[in-house]
C-alpha cells in the first residue's frame, strides 16, 4: 500500500516508516500539514498516518482538507487522551485513533487489515448496459468504453448515489442532503451535476439509458447491471 506519514517527531516518523517498509508498504514521510498536502496533490495514498499536534496547522486542518477530496483511510496517532478530543476528530472523518504511548506492532496489524479489505474491495466493480459503463467504487473510478471519465467531486457523488439506489426516483432535496449539509449553496446545481454527467455519459436525455429525468419529481438511474 502507499501510505503517507504526517509526524513531527523525528523518532517516530522513521520508526513506523521502517516498520511500514519492512512490511513492502511503499511510504512517503512528511513532517507538517502542508508538506503533505502537497505530497496529496501529487499523488494518492491508500493510508494516512497523522500527529494531531503539529507545526502552524494542526492534524485536524490535514482531516478536513483530505474529508473535502477522498475517503482515504485514515489513522490518528496522537498525544491527546481525552475522550472528547477523540470524538471530536473521528466526527471530522478520522477512522481510527491511537494513543501516545502505541504499539508500532498494533499499527501494522492495521495496516495488514485494510491492505486485505482494500484486495477484496478492488474486485468489486459493477457493469452496465453489457460493459459501455463500468464503475469501480474503491477507486473511484468510472469508466465509458474502457475511457476513464474525469468527474468532480460531486459529479461522482450524485452518480453513485444514483446507482446505488437505482430505478428509485430521487428529488433534487435527497441529492442534496447525501451530497451536502449546506442546502442553500447547491439548490438547483444539480441539475447541472445531472447535465455534465450526462455530457460524460454520453446520454441522450429524451431516449436516456443511464440518468433519467421524471420532471417535476427527480432523477432515476435505470442502466442495466450485467450479469
Amino acid at each position: 500500500m502507499k501510505i503517507l506519514i504526517v509526524e513531527d517527531y523525528l523518532k517516530i516518523n522513521r520508526l513506523l516508516a521502517s516498520f511500514a517498509r519492512t512490511e513492502d508498504h511503499i511510504v512517503t514521510q512528511t513532517y507538517d500539514v502542508e508538506t503533505a498536502l502537497d505530497s496529496l496533490s501529487n499523488q494518492s495514498f491508500d493510508v494516512i498516518i497523522t500527529d494531531l499536534m503539529l507545526p502552524k496547522m494542526q492534524g485536524e486542518d490535514l482531516i478536513k482538507a483530505v474529508r473535502e477530496i477522498s475517503d482515504v483511510y485514515i489513522i490518528v496517532i496522537s498525544a491527546k487522551v481525552d475522550t472528547d478530543d477523540r470524538i471530536d476528530v473521528l466526527k471530522l472523518g478520522a477512522d481510527d485513533y491511537l494513543t501516545k504511548p502505541f504499539s508500532v506492532k498494533e499499527v501494522m496489524i492495521k495496516l495488514k487489515n485494510i491492505e486485505r479489505r482494500i484486495k477484496q474491495v478492488q474486485l468489486t466493480f459493477l457493469s452496465y448496459n453489457q460493459k459501455e459503463l463500468v464503475v469501480m467504487p474503491f477507486k473511484r473510478e468510472v469508466l465509458l468504453n474502457d475511457e476513464l471519465l474525469v468527474l468532480t467531486k460531486y459529479e461522482y457523488e450524485v452518480l453513485m448515489y444514483l446507482i446505488n439506489n437505482t430505478n428509485q426516483i430521487l428529488s433534487r432535496d435527497q441529492i442534496i442532503d447525501h451530497i451536502s449539509n449546506d442546502s442553500e449553496a447547491f439548490d438547483r446545481v444539480i441539475d447541472v451535476y445531472i447535465k455534465n454527467l450526462r455530457k460524460k455519459l454520453k446520454d441522450n436525455s429524451k431516449s436516456p439509458k443511464y440518468i433519467k429525468t421524471h420532471y417535476g419529481v427527480g432523477y432515476q438511474f435505470i442502466g442495466d447491471l450485467d450479469d
